[in-house]
């Protein structure tokens, strides 16, 4: 027999050889599958998104009547207002200003403030000598 001559005598599998056809009846139902599962994601995906929507409401329009809305408008030389803003904010902070007059609550400038708390936080330590106060226990390891 001719080497390039297929044998017709017996099956392939009979002679110990593969069989390399592929089942497409697997391969369509794969597919299928595939296809069902993008059309699923991406139905999942536009249902999630349109549920994560903020509603814009509706602008009505301003009459005339009611006045027109304030707009923002750019500053030609913002610096003025800047150092009037700081002014006021220093003077709020470095002034004596009544919070409350009932209550006797005064606002004090920082400055004296901190030298209040520092005038009553200087009570007079005590000393390790001082035998009404044990040792403070010693702190890392212990041998």
């Amino acid at each position: 027999m001719a080497r390039n001559q297929p044998e017709q005598s017996e099956p392939a599998v009979e002679r110990g050889h593969e069989i390399f056809d592929l089942d497409m009846t697997f391969m369509h139902w794969f597919s299928f599958g595939i296809v069902v599962l993008i059309i699923v994601t991406a139905a999942a995906a536009f249902a999630l998104l349109n549920g994560f929507r903020i509603p814009v409401p509706a602008i009505r329009p301003v009459s005339a009547a009611e006045g027109s809305a304030p707009v923002a408008a750019l500053q030609s030389t913002p610096q003025e207002d800047l150092r009037a803003y700081r002014r006021a904010k220093a003077a709020a902070l470095e002034g004596y200003h009544w919070i409350d007059r009932d209550a006797g609550v005064v606002q004090i400038p920082i400055e004296r403030a901190m030298e209040l708390l520092a005038a009553e936080g200087a009570a007079p330590q005590p000393t390790p000598s001082d035998p009404a106060t044990p040792p403070p226990p010693p702190r890392g390891r212990t041998r």
